[in-house]
């Protein structure tokens, strides 16, 4: 029994194709397929459903995918772990992040690159249900959202900031002199907000349903930046994290005007796995945004959360 076979294993789950992960592996789909056949010899269990092609896995073949992504999961933690006794982390860190962290991702990037500048960061933008199936799964070493919910008791946190939200509106859709708006002044416009089905839309409908509003957006999308984009061309206004226009610069023609009435304050931070031993790359973002609390509220001019307030779970 073989590393690779496992690696084979994992790759054929994500293509669902022969071919596909035989192409993935760098291997030619005959030696992928025998290398399949030969664990499930050894392991004396049918892994794979077959009939002339791909169909999926057995109830077996799941239980050894899981096992499978635990085995190289540890490999890379064990390989992680030595290199940082050798003060020599390399490797990739696989961060999952919701959409309106992306304010505060260049900062965090920077300062990980600055102290492991051998590896590589990998960011994925995807919704907070996704993100902590990944993490379970080994596919991603952290994530950065919303620590809120039930799901964060089974995993480490530690918080980075109070997250609230602006409307982002074109130049000339309201007077200069505004610098507030209600929620309920904010439902009357034409908006374009974050798919229904993400976490972040989930906290602007319930503010919305605090003021009895159930706005109809124009447009909906999972990228905040396509949203942004449509702002800028001048007939929409969209909802984004305090601050996410000046850390971007990059929307002429907008502005934000702090959302009011209620004031929506949730707070956003670090979450990967508890496990035994801890994973080295989770470890290392872990241990290093725990003492940037100050560079990461000046990333986003807001004040230093107080400690009493930083909690790890």
């Amino acid at each position: 029994m073989f590393l690779r076979q496992f690696e084979y294993l994992i790759a054929l789950e994500r293509e669902g194709h022969f071919g596909r992960a035989a192409e993935r592996c760098h291997v030619s789909q005959p030696s992928l397929s025998s290398a399949l056949q030969q664990l499930e010899s050894e392991l004396d269990v049918p892994i794979i459903l077959r009939h002339q092609r791909y169909q999926g896995f057995t109830p077996e073949g799941e239980r050894v995918v899981s096992w499978a992504k635990r085995l190289l999961a540890d490999r890379k933690s064990m390989l992680e772990d030595l290199a940082i006794m050798r003060r020599n982390l390399n490797g990739r860190i696989r961060i999952g992040a919701m959409p309106t962290s992306s304010p505060v991702l260049p900062r965090i990037n920077q300062l990980f690159a600055e102290t492991y500048p051998a590896v590589e960061i990998d960011i994925q933008f995807m919704s907070s249900d996704k993100l902590i199936n990944e993490l379970r799964n080994f596919e991603l070493d952290v994530g950065i959202t919303y620590l809120e919910g039930s799901s964060m008791k089974k995993l480490n946190t530690t918080a980075l900031y109070q997250e609230q939200l602006s409307l982002m509106i074109p130049d000339t859709m309201l007077p200069s002199k505004r610098k507030t708006i209600s929620w309920k002044e904010a439902a009357d416009l034409p908006l374009c907000l974050l798919s229904p089905n993400m976490k972040e839309r989930q906290v602007m409908d319930e503010a919305f349903a605090s003021i009895d509003c159930d706005p109809l957006p124009k447009i909906e999308c999972n990228s905040i930046f396509q949203l942004a984009f449509h702002v800028m061309q001048g007939d929409v206004a969209t909802i984004v994290p305090n601050g996410f226009s000046r850390a971007n610069d990059a929307f002429p023609g907008t502005r934000e005007i702090q959302l009011v009435d209620p004031v929506v304050s949730k707070p956003v931070g670090l979450i990967w796995e508890k496990v035994t031993p801890p994973l080295p790359m989770a470890q290392a973002m872990a241990d290093l945004l725990s003492n940037s609390h100050h560079e990461i509220q000046a990333a986003l001019g807001k004040t230093v959360i107080p400690a009493e307030a930083r909690a790890v779970a």
